[in-house]
Protein backbone atom coordinates (compact mmCIF):
# COMPACT_ATOMS: atom_id res chain seq x y z
CA UNK A 1 0.00 0.00 0.00
CA UNK A 2 2.64 2.38 0.75
CA UNK A 3 4.39 1.45 -2.28
CA UNK A 4 1.60 2.78 -4.39
CA UNK A 5 1.42 6.07 -2.71
CA UNK A 6 5.14 6.59 -3.26
CA UNK A 7 5.11 5.90 -6.84
CA UNK A 8 2.64 8.62 -7.67
CA UNK A 9 -0.85 9.03 -8.56
CA UNK A 10 -2.88 6.02 -9.43
CA UNK A 11 -5.71 3.80 -8.60
CA UNK A 12 -5.69 1.78 -5.49
CA UNK A 13 -7.41 -1.52 -5.99
CA UNK A 14 -7.37 -2.50 -2.34
CA UNK A 15 -10.99 -2.15 -1.37
CA UNK A 16 -10.47 -2.13 2.31
CA UNK A 17 -7.98 0.68 2.21
CA UNK A 18 -9.95 2.75 -0.21
CA UNK A 19 -13.21 2.31 1.72
CA UNK A 20 -11.62 3.53 4.92
CA UNK A 21 -10.16 6.47 3.08
CA UNK A 22 -13.42 7.22 1.35
CA UNK A 23 -15.24 6.86 4.58
CA UNK A 24 -12.89 9.31 6.27
CA UNK A 25 -13.35 11.84 3.53
CA UNK A 26 -17.11 11.37 3.46
CA UNK A 27 -17.28 11.49 7.23
CA UNK A 28 -15.11 14.61 7.28
CA UNK A 29 -17.41 16.28 4.74
CA UNK A 30 -20.53 15.09 6.52
CA UNK A 31 -19.26 16.13 9.93
CA UNK A 32 -18.19 19.50 8.60
CA UNK A 33 -21.34 20.39 6.66
CA UNK A 34 -23.93 18.34 8.48
CA UNK A 35 -22.36 19.10 11.85
CA UNK A 36 -22.62 22.82 11.23
CA UNK A 37 -26.22 22.48 10.01
CA UNK A 38 -27.06 20.15 12.86
CA UNK A 39 -25.36 22.50 15.31
CA UNK A 40 -27.32 25.45 13.89
CA UNK A 41 -30.52 23.44 14.01
CA UNK A 42 -29.86 22.41 17.62
CA UNK A 43 -28.98 25.99 18.57
CA UNK A 44 -32.25 27.22 17.01
CA UNK A 45 -34.18 24.48 18.80
CA UNK A 46 -32.47 25.37 22.09
CA UNK A 47 -33.30 29.07 21.62
CA UNK A 48 -36.91 28.20 20.80
CA UNK A 49 -37.20 25.95 23.84
CA UNK A 50 -35.61 28.58 26.10
CA UNK A 51 -37.89 31.35 24.83
CA UNK A 52 -40.89 29.05 25.26
CA UNK A 53 -39.77 28.21 28.81
CA UNK A 54 -39.26 31.90 29.59
CA UNK A 55 -42.69 32.72 28.18
CA UNK A 56 -44.29 29.89 30.16
CA UNK A 57 -42.47 31.04 33.30
CA UNK A 58 -43.64 34.61 32.72
CA UNK A 59 -47.24 33.45 32.21
CA UNK A 60 -46.99 31.23 35.29
CA UNK A 61 -45.86 34.23 37.33
CA UNK A 62 -48.75 36.30 35.92
CA UNK A 63 -51.21 33.52 36.76
CA UNK A 64 -49.70 33.22 40.23
CA UNK A 65 -50.05 36.98 40.72
CA UNK A 66 -53.66 36.87 39.52
CA UNK A 67 -54.31 33.97 41.87
CA UNK A 68 -52.85 35.95 44.78
CA UNK A 69 -54.92 38.99 43.79
CA UNK A 70 -58.03 36.82 43.59
CA UNK A 71 -57.28 35.30 47.01
CA UNK A 72 -56.84 38.77 48.49
CA UNK A 73 -60.10 39.89 46.87
CA UNK A 74 -61.91 36.84 48.27
CA UNK A 75 -60.46 37.46 51.72
CA UNK A 76 -61.44 41.13 51.52
CA UNK A 77 -64.94 40.14 50.44
CA UNK A 78 -65.21 37.63 53.30
CA UNK A 79 -64.11 40.17 55.87
CA UNK A 80 -66.48 42.78 54.42
CA UNK A 81 -69.33 40.26 54.49
CA UNK A 82 -68.54 39.48 58.13
CA UNK A 83 -68.50 43.21 58.94
CA UNK A 84 -71.87 43.60 57.24
CA UNK A 85 -73.26 40.64 59.21
CA UNK A 86 -71.96 42.13 62.46
CA UNK A 87 -73.35 45.57 61.62
CA UNK A 88 -76.69 44.02 60.67
CA UNK A 89 -76.84 42.15 63.95
CA UNK A 90 -75.99 45.30 65.92
CA UNK A 91 -78.53 47.34 63.95
CA UNK A 92 -81.23 44.74 64.56
CA UNK A 93 -80.45 44.68 68.29
CA UNK A 94 -80.52 48.48 68.47
CA UNK A 95 -83.80 48.62 66.57
CA UNK A 96 -85.28 45.98 68.89
CA UNK A 97 -84.28 48.06 71.92
CA UNK A 98 -85.76 51.20 70.33
CA UNK A 99 -88.99 49.38 69.38
CA UNK A 100 -89.32 47.96 72.90
CA UNK A 101 -88.85 51.43 74.37
CA UNK A 102 -91.43 52.88 71.97
CA UNK A 103 -93.86 50.11 72.91
CA UNK A 104 -93.31 50.79 76.63
CA UNK A 105 -93.86 54.52 76.06
CA UNK A 106 -97.02 53.86 74.02
CA UNK A 107 -98.34 51.48 76.68
CA UNK A 108 -97.72 54.06 79.42
CA UNK A 109 -99.47 56.75 77.34
CA UNK A 110 -102.42 54.43 76.76
CA UNK A 111 -102.61 53.64 80.45
CA UNK A 112 -102.46 57.34 81.29
CA UNK A 113 -105.15 58.15 78.74
CA UNK A 114 -107.27 55.30 80.04
CA UNK A 115 -106.88 56.63 83.57
CA UNK A 116 -107.73 60.14 82.39
CA UNK A 117 -110.79 58.87 80.54
CA UNK A 118 -111.93 56.95 83.59
CA UNK A 119 -111.44 60.06 85.72
CA UNK A 120 -113.33 62.22 83.20
CA UNK A 121 -116.15 59.67 82.98
CA UNK A 122 -116.30 59.52 86.80
CA UNK A 123 -116.49 63.32 86.97
CA UNK A 124 -119.18 63.39 84.27
CA UNK A 125 -121.22 60.78 86.14
CA UNK A 126 -120.79 62.70 89.40
CA UNK A 127 -121.90 65.90 87.68
CA UNK A 128 -124.87 64.09 86.11
CA UNK A 129 -125.90 62.63 89.48
CA UNK A 130 -125.42 66.01 91.17
CA UNK A 131 -127.57 67.63 88.45
CA UNK A 132 -130.27 64.97 88.94
CA UNK A 133 -130.17 65.43 92.71
CA UNK A 134 -130.37 69.20 92.30
CA UNK A 135 -133.28 68.87 89.86
CA UNK A 136 -135.12 66.55 92.22
CA UNK A 137 -134.42 68.85 95.16
CA UNK A 138 -135.70 71.81 93.19
CA UNK A 139 -138.86 69.92 92.23
CA UNK A 140 -139.42 68.91 95.83
CA UNK A 141 -138.81 72.49 97.00
CA UNK A 142 -141.11 73.85 94.30
CA UNK A 143 -143.80 71.42 95.29
CA UNK A 144 -143.38 72.28 98.96
CA UNK A 145 -143.60 76.00 98.26
CA UNK A 146 -146.62 75.59 96.06
CA UNK A 147 -148.36 73.47 98.65
CA UNK A 148 -147.42 75.96 101.36
CA UNK A 149 -148.78 78.89 99.39
CA UNK A 150 -152.00 77.15 98.49
CA UNK A 151 -152.77 76.31 102.09
CA UNK A 152 -152.77 79.97 103.25
CA UNK A 153 -156.19 80.78 101.87
CA UNK A 154 -157.96 82.70 99.15
CA UNK A 155 -157.20 86.22 100.41
CA UNK A 156 -153.74 85.88 99.35
CA UNK A 157 -154.54 84.23 96.01
CA UNK A 158 -153.31 87.16 94.00
CA UNK A 159 -150.07 87.13 95.96
CA UNK A 160 -150.00 83.37 95.55
CA UNK A 161 -150.17 83.55 91.78
CA UNK A 162 -147.35 86.08 91.70
CA UNK A 163 -145.27 83.95 94.03
CA UNK A 164 -146.02 80.83 91.95
CA UNK A 165 -144.87 82.58 88.81
CA UNK A 166 -141.80 83.88 90.54
CA UNK A 167 -140.95 80.44 91.98
CA UNK A 168 -141.46 78.73 88.60
CA UNK A 169 -139.33 81.34 86.85
CA UNK A 170 -136.57 81.00 89.48
CA UNK A 171 -136.59 77.20 89.23
CA UNK A 172 -136.57 77.34 85.45
CA UNK A 173 -133.49 79.56 85.58
CA UNK A 174 -131.82 77.29 88.10
CA UNK A 175 -132.48 74.22 85.94
CA UNK A 176 -130.58 75.70 83.05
Amino acid sequence: MMALVRQGFGFNTDLFETNILNLRVVLGIVVTFVGDALSNLLDQRQKTILSTLQEVDKKAKEVQQRLEDAREAVETARSRAQEIRNQSTQTIEQENVIIQQILKDDLMRLQERGGQRIQLERQRIIQFIAQQVANMTLKIAEGSLLIGFSSQGSAISKQKELNDMHVRETFRRLKR
